[in-house]
């Protein structure tokens, strides 16, 4: 097992209107320009959809010593809730955590997780009575094959289709071009990573920073306002599953901040 193993694995998915992507994206160029304006001073504005701010430097400003930098990563966890919540976003994915010592077989839980929020978005697109498309962020070519693979086999199978509201299997693209890809792997990386190794996780001194791959998903009509969220967790050790359905995001600080500028830190 690799030292630079994480402890979590997470998976989530954006489900968003797809009238309200471009607004989705000027606002959240507006967010990073506003948060790290010394990242965007030139070049055209659309140009700065290529520079992406990381959950992983959020985690860091989170643990610094200056509380300016983590009153600062607090903020900007804070403003892009506000920015989902504005838009009518909706939260989907899976976590797990890992028993301590032991790995995972990672192919067959990124397929089974694309699999599972393929499934959790298509029941969200049948109560909606809409079709969708779900994008996500492409890793390497014979994964995402496979993964797509995965689905079509199970869309085009004579038994009946269990994703009839996608319109297509996923498709797999660079981050770089996409706000919702990267918004996605915010959520992932500085509030459902951290909050699951705290809950789950036994304590220890140190836990890495995920970074992994982080589908967003796309309808054409308007869920209900409000941010919630379909998680389920695997207990180190124990093969049992927990499960949460429609939980809000918190606005308190994690457990472990002794602060409201150290919110979030696992």
């Amino acid at each position: 097992m690799s030292l630079t193993a994480t402890p979590v694995m997470v998976l989530l998915g954006l489900i968003v209107n797809s009238a309200s992507i471009p607004s989705l994206t000027r606002d959240f160029l507006a967010l990073k320009r506003n948060h790290f304006p010394g990242r965007f001073a030139c070049g055209h504005a659309l140009d700065h959809i290529l520079e992406e701010i990381k959950g992983s430097e959020i985690l860091q400003m989170t643990r610094k010593p200056s509380r300016n930098q983590r009153r600062k990563a607090h903020r900007f966890r804070q403003d892009l809730l506000d920015l989902v919540e504005a838009h009518d976003c909706r939260v989907v994915g899976r976590v797990w955590i890992k028993e301590a010592g032991k790995g995972l077989n990672l192919s067959a839980s990124y397929s089974y997780a694309v699999q599972d929020i393929a499934r959790h978005f298509s029941q969200y697109l049948t109560f909606r009575d809409t079709l969708g498309v779900l994008i996500a962020d492409g890793r390497d070519h014979e994964t995402n094959r496979g993964v797509a693979h995965s689905i079509f086999t199970q869309k085009w199978r004579t038994g009946g289709d269990p994703y009839t509201p996608l319109s297509e299997v996923p498709l797999f693209s660079a981050s770089d071009n996409h706000a919702g890809l990267q918004i996605a792997d915010l959520l992932a990386t500085t509030l459902v990573f951290p909050r699951a190794a705290w809950a789950y996780c036994p304590r220890r001194p140190e836990i890495l920073i995920h970074q992994g791959s982080t589908p967003t998903c796309e309808q054409t009509s308007a869920p209900d306002s409000g941010v919630s969220s379909t998680v389920t967790a695997t207990r180190p050790g124990s093969g049992a599953e927990v499960s949460s359905s429609a939980i809000p995001f918190p606005r308190s600080p994690a457990p472990g901040s002794s602060d409201p500028d150290g919110a979030g830190t696992a």
